[in-house]
């Protein structure tokens, strides 16, 4: 992969990426021989909460046609609440490159250039005239359903989606509230047999935009499963874009150092510079 490629391969990645009578309505459901309410509150509490995930991952972004496909070897390590990480590495284990993602902002080292770019969430939420939630991000790499705005769930909040069965599938949406993020839409599609997370749509209150999330290939990790495969796939744009991860030896470790540290002599790229890349690949 050529070395000017980098930083535009990890930002166009991340833009790709941003009761009563309720529970009556979820009674009155039956998903997988379950009522509504006791399928909610059972995916709510079936949903692993790891603190760690470590995979070897191969990154794929498609921007619109063959001839601008771009495919890197990575590892990816996530620690709740605290870091996403992906980190290129494709020769004797000696990194190239570098993305994290931390509920502050976005840090992208490029090693092989000496240079890097830092965004904070508000600047990012000022380029895309919307809200960006960390917890979300992290919750499309970890194969789970939220709520915008919220750290985690619990069985009390099954009464915060509505429930209906589409194509053998349940779909969750999530209900128009105050707790929600003023800009940020999501709901989910899950397994009516076995509740698990098959599919995750974040769209944006009165724009024609959505990021669908897909996830295939489940394999067993640890006691849970978890898959093997995740595709982010926009809608509304001119261009079929989409970022793929195949991901292989899919651990919870804890034993890595969630620090980055950015060498003196690295040149600190503006987010004009940056864009002017993405535009230019």
């Amino acid at each position: 992969m050529a070395k000017h490629k980098i930083i535009p391969l990890f930002l166009t990645a991340l833009l790709l990426t941003g009761c009563s009578t309720s529970r009556n309505v979820l009674r009155n459901t039956v998903i997988g021989g379950l009522s509504g309410t006791e399928y909610m509150e059972k995916v709510i509490e079936w949903t692993p909460q790891r603190e760690n995930l470590t995979a070897r991952t191969r990154v794929q972004l498609n921007m619109g046609s063959e001839s601008s496909s771009v495919s890197v070897n990575a590892n990816m390590r996530i620690r709740r609440g605290e870091l996403i990480r992906l980190s290129v590495a494709p020769v004797l284990g000696i990194e190239v490159a570098r993305m994290d993602i931390t509920p502050k902002g976005v840090l992208v080292i490029d090693r092989m250039n000496r240079r890097y770019v830092e965004i904070g969430f508000a600047e990012v939420a000022d380029i895309l005239k919307v809200e960006v939630d960390f917890n979300a991000l992290q919750s499309l790499f970890l194969n789970e359903i939220f709520l915008p705005g919220r750290e985690s769930l619990t069985v009390e909040d099954a009464v915060k989606f509505d429930l209906s069965e589409q194509d053998g599938r349940a779909h969750l949406q999530v209900k128009d509230s105050r707790s929600q993020m003023k800009d940020l839409r999501s709901s989910f599609f899950t397994s009516a047999t076995d509740g698990r997370l098959e599919e995750t749509v974040i769209s944006l209150k009165n724009l024609p935009y959505a990021l669908h999330c897909r996830y295939t290939d489940f394999t067993m990790v640890g006691s849970d499963v978890f898959p093997q495969s995740i595709e982010l796939t926009p809608e509304g744009t001119q261009k079929k874009y989409s970022l793929g991860l195949k991901l292989s030896r899919i651990g919870t470790d804890s034993g890595w150092d969630a620090k980055s540290e950015v060498p003196a002599k690295y040149r600190k790229m503006t987010v004009q510079e940056v864009m002017q890349l993405i535009i230019k690949n």
